[in-house]
């Protein structure tokens, strides 16, 4: 995901590093693929561009933004991916009062990417980077998030936002909750 998202961004012309699902981020190796696709690509649409080198969630994502966006407050749940929503979302239109992006403190302070510097090439939306306490977990997998491993996924970040929103639940009390959620899966 994050390897055909550098691809969309870089041909929209939105400079800037992804993140990765681990540690060590190959980013020369997605920044070489993002250059050949671009050139490959000779069209300059962004539908010519997602097909050629993206993924078809993002204008799927897109074409929900730009309905959704003008009927009610809007939070782009993930990190890189959404990024190039957005950039694409720039065909579809959107209601940028109404949109935000919520991602995990992972992928914001991921020192090999620049997500934030990405979003405001695009646009001036707010970004809010929830704060994990998945360090302190007494399960090996799910530390490994705070050393690098994985970093967001399936909208972690902003499902976590709408929770702390919604019920007021803390990083420690969701950290207890899913600790509880996993050890009842493994049991089984």
């Amino acid at each position: 995901g994050t390897t055909t998202a550098q691809t969309v961004l870089t041909s929209l012309g939105i400079n800037g590093s992804v993140s990765s699902s681990m540690p060590q981020n190959p980013i020369s190796i997605k920044q070489k693929i993002a250059m050949e696709v671009a050139k490959r690509t000779e069209s300059k649409n962004q539908f010519d561009v997602v097909s050629n080198g993206g993924d078809p969630m993002i204008p799927t994502v897109a074409g929900i933004l730009s309905t959704a966006s003008y009927q009610t407050k809007v939070i782009l749940a993930g990190g890189t991916q959404m990024a190039a929503v957005l950039a694409f979302s720039r065909i579809t239109g959107y209601n940028k009062d109404n949109v935000a992006l919520a991602t995990t403190s992972y992928v914001t302070d991921d020192k090999s990417a620049n997500l934030v510097e990405m979003i405001k090439q695009i646009d001036e939306i707010p970004i809010f980077s929830v704060r994990l306490a998945l360090g302190n977990s007494k399960i090996d997998g799910l530390r490994s998030f705070a050393k690098g491993f994985v970093k967001e996924g399936v909208g972690a970040g902003g499902a976590t936002l709408a929770a702390m929103l919604k019920i007021g639940i803390t990083a420690d009390q969701l950290l207890e909750l899913t600790e509880k959620q996993y050890r009842e899966i493994i049991s089984q």
